[in-house]
């Protein structure tokens, strides 16, 4: 960490004298909650538990009758559920930006996972949650042997592509460094076949999985480091690693950390330590992608010297407002690190306006309000441009945090609220509350809908045998279903316009655009060894020095500048509009359930089978939404995944070109190919991929809901003889979630 400039020994006293006692995770009243949330999981489980006991004597019986399994089936997928899902929280930053430092101090231990103020520390991904364990436990996953012999060939072949004189390239270094991690001096120099009959020279354990356990987080800190911790040196630090712990790091995937529960960190929450830009290993680089779409809180971490001009993290924050669009993430934060760097020389030479009397805690907290004010229109701004305006996270009032964990555990300047370190914890507190409340209420209500489908099973035998009326209610729900349908596709067929102007924008582009990645190769000299590695990757690689190489969205980003306010309107969950598909949902679902209850009080249905189906619509949109939700993100990649369908022949052709001017010959050969699939329609062939994927979703909608709706109507009046005497009476159950939902 660096050192603080600029500290007076008076203003220091005063500051420890005003310095409060520290701020706790969780307030007296938030701690209650959490207990109260916590304690009704509990109850509610438990009443789940014994309440599904009682009723699973019916499903030993012979020849069980369909709604028996209906309600089987939906015992054994309630049960299966968490009513607490993981909360993830994904720190995403560039190398040396002080996640790992951040990540520390949140947990209050300040040197759990290795730190350097000067360099990447973090060689991997590392996911940190709690559990009530007194033990500290980390996981350590090894690539499998496929996806290892994957990542020697793409070394093996990043080595052999011949290197022009003077020529020092990073990524070649570092390819040289995994190989002798693993197979030991001069492994850089044998071939692919011969590494893969080679035993290597470390011991690699047959399940791909190391398990450390300590009673004490140091104890687990020492053991962890040699796994974490970079041994690459390829930031200019010659690392020499002696130990067989040490030479693991090119083969680990992941690490998984718990530590026992505290008030410093609510159990439930993980953290993610995602390093960088993603990876040179594709599963690696996989794995990066998904996270960041699993996330539901994303902080991108920046170093305060590196804030402004830095493209780094511009394009995290790109990459964090694409899984607000696309994946499960909910809440943006950006987290400035390091204030403690603020020279109060160097900041009164750039403030000349500054009182000559400012002291060093002074010029901090200006340069923190300075910072957020920017930094804060900078990103409303930049996501203005891509989410909704309903969206969440554009009703934050705080966007930007401006921290300094050195001054945290050594206070010297400011005071420990100024550090920020308490507000961030306040967020990840209020997150939790928020979504574990949203979540236990979701549980009940499912659990209600079961108790009324076995109340369902009563009215069967009290009113048994199938009615005429069903048929009615069968036509009409289907008419519905198709009537969403047709609804849908007019809403789709909205996006048929933005990717025609889109298709015609990466047209008129692609040279230009294609060309910024191949202007790389004219600056330096090493740039065609990362080409090929794109090239083997289908157009694909993470370099050290070029950073995220990616031909294929380069090509297909005019598209998505063209597209993204068409989706984001068309898949919007508040403020709903004519275009967006949720208000076609919810006037689909209002119109069912409408006809449910008008047809119950003209045909004076039993209430409990009424109560049944108003509950089960509720959870089959639910479901429906679910599955929207998924669909959307496989409907955006689908532009970006069509193009790199149409050119991996062309990436294969490439990755095989060797000896002089290789780069020329790659480079020409990519042009004049891309131009040749322009030509032929190849943005026009990614269009129509979208929108035939929007085709499918419309499908997949429509055949969910006729089986569900279908399923459950034929459970409302199917024919039911089963003795009285073996169903469950539930009512006592059901009143207690009742009350809990009330309460909640």
């Amino acid at each position: 960490m660096a050192e603080c400039h600029g500290a007076e020994n008076n203003n220091a006293a005063e500051v420890t004298q005003k310095r409060p006692r520290m701020q706790e995770a969780f307030q007296q009243e938030e701690r209650e909650t959490l207990r109260k949330y916590e304690k009704m999981e509990d109850r509610v489980r438990k009443i789940q538990t014994t309440s599904c006991e009682k009723i699973s004597s019916l499903f030993f019986m012979k020849d069980m009758p369909g709604h028996l399994v209906y309600l089987r089936d939906r015992i054994t997928t309630l049960s299966s559920k968490l009513a607490f899902e993981p909360i993830r929280i994904g720190l995403f930053g560039s190398s040396g930006a002080g996640k790992s430092t951040l990540l520390n101090t949140i947990l209050h231990e300040r040197f759990f996972l290795p730190v350097s103020g000067t360099r990447a520390c973090t060689s991997c991904q590392v996911q940190i949650s709690t559990c009530r364990s007194r033990q500290y436990k980390a996981k350590i996953f090894l690539l499998s042997q496929e996806e290892w012999m994957d990542e020697v060939k793409s070394l093996v072949t990043l080595l052999e592509t011949e290197r022009e004189d003077g020529e020092n390239d990073s990524d070649t270094q570092h390819a040289v460094r995994v190989l002798r991690a693993v197979y030991g001096e001069g492994a850089e120099k044998r071939s692919y076949e011969d590494l893969m009959k080679a035993k290597p020279d470390i011991t690699i354990p047959s399940s791909r999985v190391i398990t450390l356990t300590t009673t004490e987080a140091e104890a687990l800190s020492r053991e962890l480091d040699p796994y974490i911790r970079n041994q690459d040196g390829s930031e200019g630090f010659e690392v020499a690693p002696r130990s067989e712990q040490m030479r693991l790091w090119p083969l680990i995937k992941y690490i998984q950390v718990t530590l026992p529960t505290s008030d410093i960190v609510p159990e439930g929450v993980i953290f993610v330590d995602i390093p960088g830009m993603g990876d040179s290993n594709t599963k690696r680089d996989e794995m990066w992608k998904e996270s960041i779409l699993e996330c539901t809180s994303i902080w991108v971490i920046a170093d305060v010297e590196r804030v402004f001009g830095a493209s780094a993290h511009e394009n995290m924050l790109k990459e964090a407002i694409t899984a607000c669009l696309i994946g499960k993430c909910s809440d943006i934060t950006f987290v400035i690190t390091k204030m403690d760097k603020i020279d109060l020389d160097e900041y009164l030479r750039n403030h000349p306006s500054a009182s000559k009397s400012l002291d060093t805690r002074n010029a901090i907290l200006e340069t923190k309000k300075d910072l957020k004010t920017k930094k804060t229109r900078a990103i409303r701004d930049r996501m203005q441009r891509r989410l909704p305006s309903d969206t969440e996270v554009l009703q934050k009032s705080d966007l930007v945090f401006t921290v300094s964990a050195k001054e945290y555990w050594n206070p010297t300047v400011l005071m420990k609220e100024e550090t920020e370190i308490s507000r961030l914890r306040d967020q990840i507190r209020k997150l939790c509350l928020n979504v574990k409340r949203n979540q236990l209420q979701e549980h009940m209500k499912e659990i209600l809908v079961l108790f009324s489908l076995v109340d369902v099973y009563h009215a069967l035998q009290l009113n048994p045998g199938p009615t005429p009326q069903q048929d009615e209610l069968n036509a009409f729900v289907l008419t519905k279903i198709q009537e969403l349908k047709k609804n849908a596709q007019s809403i789709f067929d909205q996006m048929d316009l933005p990717l025609i102007k889109g298709v015609k924008s990466a047209k008129s582009s692609h040279k230009k655009n294609i060309g910024k990645i191949f202007a790389m190769g004219e600056k330096s000299k090493g740039f065609h060894r990362t080409l090929k590695a794109a090239c083997r990757r289908n157009g694909l690689y993470v370099s050290r020095i070029f950073h995220r190489v990616d031909i294929n969205n380069c090509l297909a980003e005019p598209i998505y500048m063209e597209i993204d306010m068409m989706f984001k309107n068309i898949f919007r969950k508040q403020m709903l509009t004519r275009i967006s598909l949720q208000a076609a949902v919810n006037e689909f679902s209002s119109e069912v359930k409408g006809k449910f209850t008008t047809f119950a009080t003209d045909t004076n249905m039993n209430e409990s089978k009424l109560k049944f189906l108003i509950q089960e619509t509720d959870i089959i949109m639910r479901a429906l939404e679910r599955e929207i939700l998924l669909k959307k993100k496989t409907i955006y990649e689908s532009l970006a995944l069509s193009i790199q369908s149409t050119l991996t022949p062309y990436y294969q052709e490439a990755a095989k070109i060797s000896g002089k001017e290789t780069y020329k010959q790659m480079k020409s050969m990519l042009t004049q190919n891309i131009e040749l699939e322009v030509r032929q329609a190849m943005f026009e062939k990614a269009k129509e991929k979208m929108m035939s994927q929007f085709q499918d979703l419309t499908e997949q909608m429509t055949t969910k809901l006729s089986k569900d709706f279908l399923d459950m109507l034929s459970v409302v009046f199917s024919h039911c003889d089963t003795p009285l005497s073996t169903l469950p009476v539930l009512q006592e159950e059901c009143q207690e979630v009742l009350d809990l939902l009330r309460n909640l």
